[in-house]
């Protein structure tokens, strides 16, 4: 025998689930220590981390593979999974092209490098707290 369940519980059910902390999504901030102040495209953003054309010369730095943060900034802005984009940068380091963007262990490690590298550029969930010399860059929504 079958047992049904209600379509009203199966939703509830959902939404506890989307709601539960660390499930639901945060937004992502690409921030940099840039002077004068400038806006990215998400095309200009992806190019950045990708070893792409970069008119601002600016100079990515990332988080670990594992990281959450790393995780949704390369789903929702490279577009591409972890496992490609270890066989691209493997590709870039073994034909002499480019370098993949130095990493740092956490969020706040990186942003102490960002502070005392102007021209550096890094992506943090929105709920980091910022020191007032950085400047967002873009913006990642939900």
């Amino acid at each position: 025998m079958k047992l049904r369940v209600p379509l009203s519980i199966t939703k509830l059910a959902v939404l506890c689930i989307m709601c539960a902390p660390g499930v639901v999504n945060a937004s992502l901030l690409v921030v940099g220590n840039v002077d004068p102040p400038i806006t990215l495209s998400k095309s200009e953003v992806k190019a950045i981390f990708m070893g792409g054309a970069n008119s601002h010369q600016l100079k990515a730095v990332a988080l670990p593979p594992e990281n959450k943060t790393r995780k949704q900034f390369n789903a929702k802005v490279v577009g591409m999974t972890e496992s490609r984009i270890q066989s691209y940068w493997a590709q870039m380091r073994f034909s002499g092209r480019q370098k993949p963007p130095r990493e740092f262990s956490n969020e706040q490690a990186l942003l102490d490098y960002l502070l005392e590298n102007p021209g550096t550029v890094a992506y943090v969930s929105s709920e980091v707290e910022l020191d007032e010399r950085l400047v967002v860059l873009y913006q990642v929504g939900n």
